[in-house]
């Protein structure tokens, strides 16, 4: 829901002026399920669609002055991650997802999945049967990447 409210906070002066730039946060989950973790999917598949439901409608507006970046990141070493196994896997280190960001924005870069490669899931997911992806899926270790996982504890 935050996404939701801080674009109908900052949209419409960025529409008047037909200046800016809208960059959401989400993760590769929003783009490719993961067992063990179908709450953060479906939340980052939500802001995923609300991102690209946006640009579309910035387009439609003629609205060519403000510039829209989705950042999919895969793993992040941060403590939402603790007891996760990646696998084979990059890990990415929060400073990296923020300089990828910060070249995104400047090089104004529509979609944008750290490391870059993770951007083929999308594109296999679509064009592989739902039964080779699964056995995809299993093979990758996303059927046990959330095995022990701890999550951060407040």
């Amino acid at each position: 829901m935050a996404i939701f409210w801080t674009i109908k906070a900052f949209a419409p002066s960025m529409i008047e002026s037909n200046h800016g730039h809208l960059v959401t946060i989400a993760s590769l989950a929003g783009s490719s399920g993961c067992p063990g973790l179908a709450d953060y999917c479906a939340s980052k598949h939500a802001a995923v669609g609300l991102h690209e439901s946006l640009a579309l409608e910035l387009a439609a507006q003629g609205a060519t002055g403000i510039n829209t970046t989705l950042v999919q990141p895969h793993w992040v070493d941060t403590g939402l991650i603790k007891g996760v196994n990646p696998g084979r896997a990059v890990v990415l280190k929060p400073h990296d997802v923020a300089d990828g960001v910060i070249h995104g924005v400047l090089t104004n870069r529509r979609v944008l999945f750290l490391p870059s490669f993770v951007g083929l899931t999308p594109l296999l997911k679509s064009l592989m049967p739902v039964d080779a992806w699964l056995w995809f899926a299993k093979c990758s270790g996303s059927f046990s990447a959330m095995d022990q996982f701890v999550g951060r504890q407040l």
